[in-house]
């Protein structure tokens, strides 16, 4: 997986632009804020960090992290 530092740079301003930061998704899931950082990167998969994600900034993940295959839910 390739890291892209700009789209992970956004994420993380998006987030902070609505007061969440990696410790609270970390704290959410249950995993260590490092995880949060690898995910957003796109270094690591963690389907349930990239849900959370997805959820506080209400985009898709195919959206946030376009290098990468995901089965969305359908509605």
């Amino acid at each position: 997986m390739t890291v892209d530092i700009e789209r992970h740079d956004a994420i993380k301003r998006r987030l902070r632009a609505k007061g969440v930061k990696f410790t609270d998704i970390a704290t959410e899931v249950g995993c260590a804020a490092s995880l949060v950082t690898m995910v957003s990167q796109g270094r690591r998969s963690h389907s349930e960090v990239e849900d959370v994600i997805s959820r506080h900034l209400n985009e898709a993940k195919s959206a946030l992290w376009p290098s990468k295959q995901f089965e969305e839910a359908r509605q």
